[in-house]
């Protein structure tokens, strides 16, 4: 609190920030975000991460209500409307008229791993990848991808339902590979008390993106305040002091 207190009193007055909402403007912020740990992720009833935090610093500065809800990416995807925010997501071709963008935030990195004791395992590309499976988030970009390079969907991929549970398919041998981003590969392992050794990275599947927030299309103003907001928390060092925060 004393960190965010020290950043947000770092703004000198005049910067047009902060106010009443301007016409046409949602008094409210309606924020979906999807279990995607360390960017976002909820325990019990409260939600944690750095796009959380950072949402609220941005709202902060605003003066903007915000309301934070936790949803799975698949019915956040199919939010209509007025006055809504969507985070975090990586900015694919299909989702790219369907939000103004806020961002970008973080680089996306997606890699192929697997065990660093299986030495049995010779990993020469997906179109080589034979009777070997690979585990996967349900609905993510990643699970797209994989979907669109040709694998068979039953049985190349074995989909999960959380990143987590991707994870402890390939532990327990169910899997020879995982298909996952490297800030949730290295925080599902540090949550289960393993080192960062037990996975061994054998192809990079994506880095090309980023992850940022989508705004509901139509609140163009709206998404230009939350940019200025951003990126002034950006200058100012907000955006490193969580990656620290996180252990990114």
């Amino acid at each position: 609190m004393i960190r965010r207190r020290a950043v947000l009193a770092g703004f000198a007055p005049g910067l047009g920030l902060a106010g009443p909402p301007l016409l046409g403007e949602p008094r409210e912020l309606l924020a979906y975000a999807h279990q995607l740990a360390p960017l976002s992720y909820g325990e019990g009833k409260q939600l944690h991460g750095l796009f959380v935090e950072l949402l609220q610093d941005v709202c902060n500065l605003l003066e903007l209500p915000l309301r934070l809800e936790l949803q799975p990416l698949s019915r956040a995807l199919k939010t209509r409307g007025h006055g809504f925010i969507v985070f975090p997501l990586d900015r694919q071709s299909e989702r790219e008229g369907g939000y103004r963008w806020i961002g970008p935030v973080l680089p996306r990195r997606v890699l192929i791993y697997r065990l660093s004791q299986r030495q049995d395992l010779d990993f020469q590309g997906l179109a080589l990848l034979g009777n070997r499976k690979i585990g996967v988030n349900r609905g993510t970009g990643t699970h797209k991808k994989l979907l669109d390079s040709g694998l068979h969907p039953m049985a190349q991929l074995e989909v999960a339902n959380s990143y987590a549970s991707a994870l402890k398919m390939l532990l327990a041998g169910r899997t020879d590979y995982l298909a996952m981003n490297e800030l949730a590969a290295s925080w599902n392992l540090r949550q289960l008390g393993l080192p960062p050794e037990t996975l061994s990275s054998v192809a990079v599947l994506d880095a090309t993106g980023f992850y940022w927030y989508g705004v509901s299309p139509q609140d163009d103003v709206l998404a230009a305040r939350l940019q200025h907001a951003l990126e002034q928390l950006q200058s100012l060092g907000r955006v490193e002091a969580l990656k620290r925060h996180y252990g990114l």
